[in-house]
């Protein structure tokens, strides 16, 4: 199950980053070879980019890519690198369920407001909802995760 739902984070994130890049060569086609550039190319930029930064938060987590500093941990007994490592583990889970937390906030205003991009209109409680899922996945992870 872990397996599938990497898979298809992955495939999600694929998906956005071919979208960028879609995005990007029509807008500039469009604008030096036809004076037309693409509308709302730099708004849908900006919440492609943000929702792969998004699915990519537990893709992250799960695989330790999270930055880290180190500098003592070569020369700890492997049990207490262990330890540190779950304890580390324990307090990212805290701090991305706390920003899920603030997310649940500031996506229930954006709802009620139906708060939009100012172009193209796309709500923005949608990327709120995606960012919840984010988080708390990514938190999840962090406390399943084995650290090495």
């Amino acid at each position: 199950m872990i397996a599938r739902g990497r898979f298809v984070l992955e495939a999600i994130a694929a998906g956005l980053v071919t979208g960028l890049i879609l995005v990007t060569c029509f807008d500039v086609v469009g604008r030096y070879l036809f004076n037309n550039p693409l509308t709302g190319a730099y708004e849908i930029t900006q919440v492609l980019l943000g929702a792969l930064v998004f699915v990519a938060m537990p893709l992250t987590t799960g695989k330790g890519g999270h930055v880290e500093v180190d500098l003592l941990m070569p020369i700890l007994p492997p049990v207490l690198r262990r330890m540190l490592g779950r304890i580390g583990s324990a307090i990212a889970a805290l701090v991305m369920l706390y920003f899920a937390w603030r997310l649940v906030i500031l996506t229930q205003d954006q709802f009620h407001t139906q708060l939009a991009t100012s172009g193209l209109g796309i709500k923005l409680w949608y990327f709120g909802v995606i960012g919840v899922l984010s988080f708390a996945v990514s938190a999840l992870v962090a406390v399943l995760r084995r650290p090495e």
